[in-house]
């Protein structure tokens, strides 16, 4: 009697037996986007300083491209380019995969389709696979719950998804793309006690991820083999990482009735995607009653719970933040920073402005609630409620559900190419970022990856 097959296995024979002739057009424009927008978080953050730091240990010798302007092998490569992307905070979100996924799989998926000589298309489809992957794993853990237990859902899921785009670039079969998501569960790992005090790990998440999928797949391509219930099993991922998880999701739509790649939502501001709903709220209160941030007595933030933790807590590190990456995950500066300049943009956040009394004083105005209203939401998204009390009395309020960017909200393609160029120019000319933009949008066309990959 034959075994009946594994998680693993039936989604390894599904990305295996792909049509990928079938791949409607509108999911491979928004990869495109989403391929452009994490080039651009890339270049953005390939000059901050703890990328800097990053590069000191783990810049070397090799093949793979490295940005800006550097080469290491491929492992190396991968790592640098997760911390790169993710350093700038601006990098893509998908609730339904927990976090974000383009920092880990493309980097890991970059540096494997330069190795093996890839075509453009080859890495487009393995980004659609990737984020299919880390969705259906993300989907399983319910990550509010993993956010709890302190794991990195962006790390922990994602390194499902760099282990499946690997996979694909290089030509795995199906029984070796299932061992390499075996070898996977091994390596998950990602902790989130950067959040209380806005050290620099966080960063390192997806990096870190990013190389333990390309690790994985590596292996199972020599014939190395991972536990067959690596998922759903007594002492499976699923058992480890999260409490009351729902397995049985991440054999949804095995049908290719739906490509995860564009439940992607892609962030205007330079911070946490908890921020984002709060923030909208306010500019739309401040655009349409025509206030300034000089009128404004008081603003209250009714948040979900699931803020709590990254933005809301612990208080006194969120109001007076003593570093950038304390600053990216503070709603109380976010909030001064939109008030005060009407955006909250990589501009805001450098160390002289966390110095900046105006921005501190507004800070200070900001009162931070929890009252369960914005909980019925969840899941899937992160609402807020923003009460704005004025000088002379006034109270608006407004609830943002979906945030600029979320795929009910989205972002113009020209607003994605404005972040772009925008991003690009922290680091490059605009005249290559133009270049770059343009080939990426051609990128199914490009015979050989390193058409791209020579412009970084």
């Amino acid at each position: 009697m034959m075994e009946e097959k594994s998680y693993s296995q039936k989604i390894a024979e599904f990305y295996s037996n792909a049509d990928i002739g079938a791949i409607p057009q509108n999911v491979i424009k928004h990869t495109k986007d989403v391929i452009a927008d994490w080039v651009g978080c890339a270049i953005g953050g390939a000059d901050v300083e703890s990328t800097k730091m990053v590069k000191e240990v783990f810049l070397e010798p090799g093949l793979c491209t490295v940005f800006c302007g550097e080469k290491a092998p491929a492992r190396n490569a991968a790592f640098i380019n997760g911390a790169a992307s993710h350093a700038l905070e601006m990098d893509d979100a998908s609730y339904d995969a927990g976090g974000h996924p383009a920092v880990v799989i493309l980097p890991a998926a970059m540096a494997t389709a330069e190795t093996v000589e890839a075509t453009g298309k080859d890495f487009m489809l393995s980004a659609i696979w990737g984020y299919d992957m880390m969705t259906r794993v993300g989907r399983g853990i319910v990550p509010d719950n993993a956010f709890d237990r302190g794991w990195h859902p962006t790390a922990i899921c994602g390194i499902f998804g760099a282990a499946a785009a690997v996979s694909w670039l290089m030509k795995l079969d199906a029984a070796k793309t299932a061992n390499a998501f075996g070898i996977a569960g091994g390596f998950a790992s990602g902790n989130l006690e950067c959040y209380a005090d806005g050290s620099l790990t966080k960063r390192l998440n997806p990096a870190n991820a990013a190389l333990g999928g390309l690790n994985a797949a590596l292996l199972a391509s020599t014939g190395y083999t991972g536990p067959k219930w690596a998922f759903e099993g007594k002492h499976g991922f699923y058992r480890s990482y999260t409490d009351n998880p729902k397995p049985e999701r991440m054999l949804e739509n095995l049908d290719y009735s739906e490509y995860p790649v564009q439940l992607a939502a892609f962030k205007p501001y330079a911070n946490c995607r908890y921020n984002h709903a709060p923030t909208d709220s306010i500019l739309k209160i401040m655009a349409d009653n025509n206030l300034k941030a000089d009128d404004i007595e008081k603003v209250i933030i009714d948040t979900c719970s699931m803020a709590l933790r990254a933005v809301v807590e612990p208080r006194d590190i969120k109001y007076n933040p003593p570093n950038v990456v304390a600053a990216q995950f503070s709603l109380p500066y976010a909030i001064a920073c939109a008030a005060l300049f009407g955006n909250a943009s990589v501009a805001q956040y450098t160390d002289e402005k966390i110095k900046d009394d105006a921005i501190l004083g507004f800070a200070k105005k900001v009162e931070m609630i929890h009252t369960g209203a914005m909980d019925v939401y969840l899941p899937s998204i992160f609402a807020a409620e923003a009460e704005v009390h004025t000088k002379d009395g006034g109270v608006f309020k407004q609830l943002t559900k979906f945030s600029k960017g979320d795929p009910e909200n989205p972002m113009t393609t020209q607003e994605i190419k404005d972040k772009f160029m925008s991003l690009c120019q922290m680091t490059i000319s605009s005249t290559r970022a133009q270049e770059i933009y343009d080939t990426i949008m051609n990128i199914e066309n490009l015979p050989s990856i390193k058409e791209l990959t020579r412009l970084f």
